[in-house]
């Protein structure tokens, strides 16, 4: 009951309160939320930026493993004049002894740098036939020509080239040399590394966990059928994993990798199909429950600068889990002092409230009785005798008067005059409805205003209120009457009018002998 009433009687500085705290604690809710998701994005583009320079520099080091064999191995006077006779014949048997002696040439040294990620030694015809796979050796004479732009471009302006492409068994990431014997152009090699190189370089290094991705529109396009069973569809619509890359010795168990792809899948879709770099954040407690995870999306372009393919990074979130905490630390001190300040405001109101209650109720209510004053009955006489017109409903007006009220002071003094001013105070307050006003004329006169009461239901509502009063008990006097004079407001009837009317019956009551009702 005691919150109940606290609430009703403090509504406004309580709403002003609430209202305060609502706006700015979602000023606050969204300006942290704002600054948070900034900190991150920013977060996230260095830690892309960072992860892709750690990625080219990988292709880098490798590449020039590559370069180095090519240097060593390749570009020399025996390779060249191998590749120079087999582009200048057609006789199949030639070109099969031709192939057979460069493979012994190179097989020795192609097997210790297949060690160190060299996946493809693949010779090529000057009409972008292949010679010699040293991957597949008994594969060959499948033309490569618009298959793969690498060997395309070199055939056309004779430098070499380096870039990542899917080819007719493996993708990889391509240095493809030309191949010049006596200053003529006799032919192009390929050395290249697959992901996996840079994987096992990039694990080693970073102690994270690492997946690629391959559009499957160039799977389909470039790849025969029979080594399409490398791939397999991943939750990324439109890509396939390049099963040589699933290891399960890495930092992130596979299942685990696999059931993020599946739940960030449509959120990061549209991002995929721009062919953008980027990183996400992830958390979900079935999944990893003590830390976010970074997924990064780096993306791999072919030679046109297309992406074809994605390096995905898997690692756990500290610094990022760091920063979040943070963040929700700085919402909470914000959200603690917004309260404190709430209550400041709402203290504040609250005095302003009862101070404004305090002026108001010693302008429109007397002192002694605690009735509505004079002042107040001018403020509002006006207003109901309008309400009564307008809504064609009765209004009645009861004027009171002590009985020889002088008498009383001059007998018993002016305390027990003012005694029995608040006893007949209380007399009316607590005998007429809530919807009646009582108040304080002046002196020991009493004005009583009945909205909706006719003429004949007020003279009985005074005549109750006599009675009541005839048979209190003020302090030490005997008996205590009033006299009552009651009417009816009528249609020509002004606030003057109607004041002068009663006025008048109560006058009638007390000279026809006092403690009596009158009425017109």
């Amino acid at each position: 009951m005691f919150y109940k009433n606290f609430f009703k009687n403090n509504r406004r500085p309580l709403l002003i309160s609430l209202i305060f705290f609502a706006v700015v604690e979602a000023v606050i809710l969204l300006s942290t939320s704002y600054l948070k998701q900034k900190d991150i994005n920013y977060y996230l583009d260095i830690f892309t930026n960072n992860l892709e320079t750690n990625i080219n520099m990988t292709n880098a080091h490798l590449s020039e493993l590559t370069q180095s064999f090519y240097d060593f191995k390749i570009n020399n006077p025996k390779v060249d004049a191998i590749m120079a006779k087999a582009a200048a014949t057609q006789d199949k048997h030639e070109r099969d002894r031709l192939r057979k002696e460069l493979f012994r040439l190179l097989n020795d040294d192609y097997k210790k740098m297949h060690h160190y990620g060299i996946r493809q030694l693949h010779f090529h015809l000057p009409n972008s036939i292949s010679f010699l796979r040293f991957h597949r050796p008994n594969k060959y004479g499948d033309s490569l020509q618009n298959v793969r732009e690498t060997i395309d471009y070199v055939n056309k302006r004779r430098i070499p080239i380096s870039a990542f492409e899917e080819g007719r068994i493996f993708n990889g990431f391509r240095n493809v040399y030309p191949i010049f014997h006596d200053g003529e152009f006799v032919g192009t090699v390929e050395l290249s590394f697959s992901f996996l190189a840079m994987q096992e370089f990039l694990t080693k290094t970073d102690h994270t966990s690492y997946l690629f991705l391959i559009k499957q529109e160039v799977v389909n396009k470039k790849v025969f059928t029979s080594e399409k069973r490398n791939y397999q569809k991943s939750e990324f619509d439109g890509f396939d994993y390049d099963k040589a890359t699933l290891s399960k010795s890495m930092q992130m168990r596979l299942n685990k990798m696999f059931s993020i792809n599946k739940a960030i899948s449509k959120q990061v879709a549209q991002r995929v199909a721009k062919g953008e770099s980027f990183s996400i954040y992830f958390h979900q407690n079935d999944i990893y429950n003590d830390s976010p995870i970074i997924i990064s999306f780096i993306a791999v372009p072919n030679l046109d600068s297309k992406t074809v393919a994605y390096i995905l990074n898997y690692q756990f979130g500290d610094t990022l889990k760091i920063l979040i905490k943070n963040s929700h630390m700085i919402f909470i001190i914000l959200s603690l002092l917004l309260i404190f300040i709430s209550l400041i405001l709402f203290i504040y109101f609250y005095n302003d409230e009862k101070r404004r209650a305090k002026i108001f109720q010693d302008a429109t209510h007397d002192a002694l009785t605690g009735l509505y004053n004079r002042h107040a009955v001018n403020y509002f006489f006006k207003q109901k005798i309008d309400e009564s017109k307008r809504y064609h409903k009765p209004l009645s007006i009861i004027f009171c008067d002590i009985d020889f009220f002088k008498k009383i002071n001059d007998t018993y003094g002016h305390d027990i005059g003012d005694y029995v001013l608040k006893g007949i105070a209380a007399i009316l307050q607590n005998h007429l409805r809530s919807s009646d006003i009582s108040a304080r004329w002046g002196g020991e006169e009493f004005i009583i205003f009945l909205p909706e009461t006719s003429l004949e239901e007020a003279v009985a509502i005074a005549q109750k209120l006599r009675k009541i009063i005839e048979a209190s008990l003020f302090s030490s006097i005997e008996t205590t009457t009033c006299s009552f004079g009651v009417t009816q407001l009528r249609e020509d009837d002004t606030s003057d009018s109607l004041l002068k009317r009663v006025d008048e019956l109560l006058y009638r009551a007390k000279e026809n002998g006092r403690n009596r009702v009158e009425n017109d």
